[in-house]
Order: structure tokens, then C-alpha cells, then sequence
């Protein structure tokens, strides 16, 4: 019998109506079916708590990725969802000392396609501007960026990120590209061959030990959408 990893199932409610739902995923919880997990999911769990609702997560985060996730409760409601202008503002911790201000990274995101992780993407011409540069018409990406402090470790900075664009990875990719990679992030962190030996199940002492967190330092802090904010509840790292 198929049994699925194991997973941290601390959801936290912010909000909920007749049409919509919005709660703040822990890091380690896939948001739907991949892979190695087929029930120890939020969708799946969203469906357990309410099974008279027909879910559908409008915003789907990374499994490591903690925080506002925004679930519709019916078809319809998914498509206005989907569609509607949405601002999202992540933190991010980060190791080397970000430059002082708000800057722009922006340039083209592309697969490596090269080990020893293949899944991994690039930020090719990676800029940090103070204005939001022209993008390339095949698949641009921008983030702003805006250091708040220091992070919990010595050599660590605490950032605001705030996406123009929404490509698949774009913040990690963006930040590993400029040499600034996320804390805890075993793909895109100083060694992405801590992803495979954590596949392998032989992660060591000594890469816990770089990585500082169990999962990467990524946090889906606010949500605005239809004239509503909503916030994280999660405390500051390093503790989650």
C-alpha cells in the first residue's frame, strides 16, 4: 500500500466566505498532487475539512514555499479569482548582504537543462535597477527587491520581493543568478546537490548545517485581491 511522506499540517485559516477561502500553508506541504504525494497535500486536506465545497487553489505555492494561499469554493469563483489583479508581497531570507534600496532584477528566465539538478532555471542577464527595465518578450521576468535588515545569522538579509512577473521559480532563480540564493533552499542554494542527496534520503550533518532551515526561507507574506489584503500569521524565521 502507497503511503506519502510525511508533511507538516499546520494551516492556518485567515479567511472564509460562502465562495472562497484563504489560508496560510506551512512550509514542507505540497499544494497538490505531484510526485511521491498523493493525499499529504493542502488540496487534499482542504477537501477533508470541508468535503461539501468543491476546492481549487487559485494561488499554488512551492511544498517548501510557506504562507497566503488563496482557494476558491467553486468553479465560478475560481475564474473571477484567476482572473482578477492580484499583489503579492513575499519575504525572503538570503545569504550575502543585499544592496541598500529598491531595486529591480529583471532579464529572461530559461531551464539549465545541465546537472546535477535539471528542473533548475536562470535569470540570464541578471540587473539589479532602480527602475523597472524593458523585458524581453520571451519569457521576462522582474521582481522588485528592497533589503529590510540583517537576518538571524551573521552574513544574512531579510527582503522584501514584490513580483512584476510570475514565472515558475522566478524569485529563488532570480536571486541565485544575482549570488544571493535563498536560505535553506536545497535546489537553489550554494549547492544543489543537497537537493539529490535529500531525495536519497542521505542529507548530511554537515548540509543541514548549510542549508540553516529545514525548508527554504521563502514566504508568501501578503495577498491583495478584490480590495482585500491578507497577511501571514507565521512567525519571523528562523522559527516556523
Amino acid at each position: 500500500m502507497r503511503v506519502d511522506p510525511p508533511v507538516c499540517t499546520d494551516i492556518r485559516w485567515l479567511y472564509e466566505d460562502a465562495r472562497m477561502l484563504v489560508v496560510d500553508k506551512p512550509a514542507d506541504l505540497p499544494a497538490h498532487s505531484s510526485g511521491a504525494y498523493r493525499f499529504h497535500t493542502l488540496e487534499h486536506l482542504l477537501r477533508r475539512y470541508r468535503p461539501a465545497d468543491t476546492i481549487h487553489l487559485v494561488s499554488r505555492l512551492d511544498r517548501e514555499t510557506s504562507g497566503v494561499t488563496l482557494v476558491a469554493k467553486d468553479p465560478e469563483m475560481a475564474a473571477i479569482l484567476s482572473k482578477a489583479p492580484k499583489r503579492k508581497v513575499y519575504h525572503v531570507l538570503v545569504e550575502g548582504r543585499f544592496p541598500e534600496g529598491r531595486l529591480c532584477a529583471a532579464g529572461r528566465i530559461r531551464r539549465t537543462n545541465a546537472p546535477p539538478v535539471y528542473s533548475m532555471r536562470v535569470l540570464e542577464g541578471a540587473t539589479l535597477t532602480a527602475a523597472l527595465p524593458a523585458l524581453p518578450a520571451d519569457r521576462g521576468a522582474a521582481t522588485w527587491f528592497e533589503r529590510l535588515g540583517e537576518g538571524p545569522w551573521p552574513g544574512t538579509s531579510l527582503l522584501r520581493a514584490e513580483l512584476v512577473t510570475g514565472r515558475t521559480h522566478q524569485i529563488r532563480a532570480s536571486l541565485r543568478s544575482l549570488g544571493f540564493p535563498v536560505v535553506g533552499d536545497k535546489v537553489y542554494g550554494p549547492d544543489p546537490g543537497i537537493f539529490l542527496r535529500f531525495r536519497e534520503d542521505r542529507v548530511t550533518a554537515a548540509d543541514w548545517a548549510a542549508l540553516r532551515l529545514r525548508s527554504q526561507a521563502l514566504r508568501a507574506v501578503s495577498l491583495t485581491v478584490l480590495g482585500r489584503t491578507f497577511r501571514t500569521v507565521r512567525p519571523p524565521w528562523p522559527a516556523e
